[in-house]
C-alpha cells in the first residue's frame, strides 16, 4: 500500500466520523502527524471529543488547523487579540505563522491571559480562526530566540513541504522482500561524548544521534565517513 493508498483510506474515515455541518477542506501527513484542515475550527473546537475519537481509531496523532482561507488577516488579528486578552496580562510580543494557522502570544503572566477554563483562548480562536497558543515572555529577552522565530517565518513554505514529504515516506507501505535492521556504531560506545548510531533497513537510513566529545582534540567528532 503507498502513501497515497493510506491518505485516501485516512480521509474517508475522517469524513465518516465528521459530522456534515463541520467542512473539511483537506487531510494531509505532515511528518507523523495527521493534520487536518478545517473551514469551521469554531464548531471543531466545541467538539473536542472528535479528536480523540479521531486519534483513538486511527492509531495517530491529530492535529486540527484552520483553512488558509478562513483565517483572519495578521493586522486585524492582532487587534482582536488585545481586545480580548486582559491588560494585566501583559502582552510583549506576538507571533504569527501562516504555515500552520498557530499565532503565539507572549505574556507575563500565562494564567491570566489564558482564562478560566481557556476562557481567552476559545474567544481568541472563534474571533480570528488562527490556533493560539501563550507562552511566558522570558525573563531576558534573546536575540537568537528572535532571529530564529523570524527564520522559522520566512521558510514557512518550505517547511510544510518538506514535512508532508517526510509524511508520506514516514506513511508509505513496508517493501517486499527480505527484511533487516543493522545497527551501526559511529560513536560513543568505548567513550563518553560523540554518540552516534545508524539504524539501517530494507526502506531507510537513519542517524540516531551526533554527538560531539568536546575534550578531544582530534577524535571529537562521530565518524561519519562510511560509503552509504
Amino acid at each position: 500500500m503507498t502513501a497515497e493508498d493510506v491518505l485516501r483510506e485516512i480521509k474517508g474515515k475522517v469524513r465518516s466520523v465528521i459530522p456534515p455541518s463541520i467542512d473539511i477542506s483537506d487531510v494531509e501527513f505532515e511528518g507523523a502527524l495527521v493534520v487536518i484542515y478545517t473551514k469551521h475550527p469554531d464548531k471543531f473546537a466545541e467538539r473536542d471529543d472528535l479528536v480523540k475519537q479521531l486519534a483513538k481509531m486511527l492509531q495517530k496523532r491529530i492535529v486540527v488547523r484552520p483553512d488558509p482561507s478562513v483565517i483572519t488577516d495578521e493586522a486585524r488579528a492582532e487587534k482582536e487579540i488585545k481586545k480580548i486578552i486582559p491588560e494585566d496580562a501583559g502582552i510583549t510580543n506576538i507571533y504569527f505563522q501562516p504555515d500552520v494557522g498557530e499565532v503565539t502570544i507572549e505574556v507575563m503572566k500565562p494564567g491570566v491571559a489564558i482564562g478560566k477554563q481557556g476562557k481567552y483562548l476559545n474567544d481568541i480562536r472563534k474571533a480570528i480562526n488562527w490556533s493560539p497558543k501563550i507562552i511566558r515572555t522570558p525573563p531576558l529577552q534573546s536575540k537568537t530566540v528572535q532571529e530564529i522565530r523570524a527564520y522559522l517565518r520566512m521558510i514557512s513554505d518550505e517547511r510544510k513541504d518538506f514535512l508532508r514529504k517526510v509524511g508520506r515516506r514516514l506513511h508509505r507501505g513496508v517493501s517486499e522482500g527480505e527484511k533487516f535492521v543493522r545497527v551501526v556504531a559511529l560513536g560513543g560506545y568505548r567513550q563518553v561524548g560523540r554518540s552516534c548510531s545508524m539504524l539501517h533497513t530494507q526502506d531507510s537510513k537513519i542517524l540516531i544521534d551526533c554527538g560531539v566529545d568536546v575534550s578531544s582534540e582530534n577524535n571529537g567528532t562521530p565518524y561519519l565517513h562510511l560509503p552509504e
